[in-house]
């Protein structure tokens, strides 16, 4: 099969440093489809988030996105749309 994107999701997290200070706190998770598009939940399970990439989720939570399944992910990095 070719195609420019990978066909297994990729996970992320998003994060916050409440106090200014640089401690991480994980307050949602989610992934990204083979398609670009993300969905993430926050970790009370009560926000979902069904996004046209996982920058968009991180936007909408107010939160860093930080990639669990490796530094290159968000489409958009790679030129494509």
């Amino acid at each position: 099969m070719t195609s420019q994107h990978s066909t297994v999701p990729r996970r992320f997290a998003l994060v916050r440093y409440p106090d200014d200070d640089d401690t991480r706190v994980v307050i949602a998770w989610g992934m990204e489809l083979p398609d670009g598009s993300a969905v993430s939940l926050n970790i009370e399970g009560q926000a979902v988030a069904v996004c046209s990439r996982a920058a968009s989720c991180a936007f909408i939570h107010g939160a860093e996105l930080i990639w669990i399944d490796g530094d290159v992910g968000d489409f958009e990095k790679d030129g494509s749309s």
